[in-house]
């Protein structure tokens, strides 16, 4: 299960937090909250006290998980074995279960066996317990925590698994369940929800230094948005209209997600991958809503400064960029006024 990497990786920045001013009074008072609670009903009686809206009680949740939980890998899997054992007993069963929540579908009536729903119960208050205690999770964790929260103030909250996508050597891979968020349900809006992700942090480009501190972004993101990094495994969570197979998903380029970004759109290539061949120029069509002042492009995380001509036709971009400029590249980062924009994986 992934967590969100580039930034780090690639030394590049974003400084936006999605929704932040939103946050700021409910920040305020969650960081006055213990790092630890034993139970996940004594943190929610908490933020019952001191919230009254649900949607200011799920940004609390939100809060509180995602400047308190580390992301650890070690966490994997933790507790897995018992329930596993149990799913695979009503795995004939149509209407889905925890490990696979359709938010359109789920019945807890209609989940399987009584042993199951159990086994199914320990399970997820085994999860919840050992993250709010131990402070550690990875993707499961985390959204388990978070639904569990919301359970206890009555959200309606539901478990969604996936394929996440934020790296480059991703492009092109085959669809397997990788990584786990939430939707929240509140005045009948649903709300797409990564906790996981929220944790990671910023790269400040004033001070030049990664904050520690929750991103935003990803409470409440646009569905349409979302998608371009999770694919979840019941696609009516996705909360689009329109359908997008999970070819095409894979295969898409990669695209960073931060507020700048929702100005980026790529006209060409509809490809993430690119086919290198001697001499390749690869010409690539953007749109970009505000005033470019630089352009720059990352090969194999080597830099340069695009200075070839830049074609303006009825507000496109055209750009041509040589492939073939480091030998055995594989990959390209188009990085716009100093934030990056779109990856792609080169062959």
């Amino acid at each position: 299960m992934y967590k969100l990497v580039f930034l780090i990786l690639f030394g590049l920045l974003s400084f936006y937090q999605s929704n932040g001013q939103d946050f700021d009074r409910i920040d305020s008072i969650v960081s006055l909250y213990p790092k630890k609670f034993k139970t996940s009903k004594k943190l929610a009686d908490q933020i019952s006290k001191d919230f009254d809206s649900e949607l200011d009680k799920a940004k609390a949740v939100f809060s509180w998980i995602t400047k308190n939980i580390l992301y650890d890998y070690k966490e994997s899997g933790k507790y897995y074995t018992d329930y596993a054992n149990s799913y695979k007993s009503v795995r004939h069963n149509p209407f889905p279960s925890f490990r696979s929540t359709n938010y359109m579908d789920y019945d807890k009536t209609k989940s399987g066996s009584k042993k199951h729903l159990k086994t199914e119960k320990k399970y997820r208050e085994k999860i919840s317990k050992r993250v709010i205690s131990n402070g550690t999770a990875v993707c499961e964790g985390y959204t388990q925590l978070y639904k569990d929260l919301c359970d206890h103030l009555e959200i309606t909250c539901f478990y969604v698994l996936g394929k996440a996508k934020n790296q480059i050597n991703h492009i092109g891979k085959e669809y397997r369940i990788d990584h786990a968020w939430n939707i929240i349900e509140i005045n009948f809006k649903k709300y797409l929800i990564d906790a996981t992700w929220g944790s990671t942090g910023y790269y400040d480009i004033d001070a030049k230094k990664f904050v520690e501190k929750p991103n935003y972004f990803y409470f409440g993101t646009a569905p349409e948005v979302f998608i371009k990094e999770h694919y979840p495994d019941f696609y009516e969570n996705s909360l689009l209209t329109e359908s997008i197979t999970k070819e095409t998903f894979s295969e898409a380029p990669l695209f960073y997600n931060h507020k700048k970004s929702q100005d980026f759109n790529l006209i060409t290539p509809s490809s993430g991958i690119l086919k290198k061949e001697d001499n390749t120029i690869q010409k690539f069509v953007i749109e970009y809503k505000e005033p470019v002042y630089s352009i720059i492009y990352l090969i194999n995380n080597t830099q340069f400064n695009y200075t070839g001509e830049i074609a303006y036709n009825e507000g496109k971009i055209g750009l041509d960029i040589d492939l073939t400029t480091i030998p055995n590249a594989k990959e390209l980062i188009i990085v716009i006024n100093e934030i990056p924009m779109v990856g792609f994986k080169i062959e």
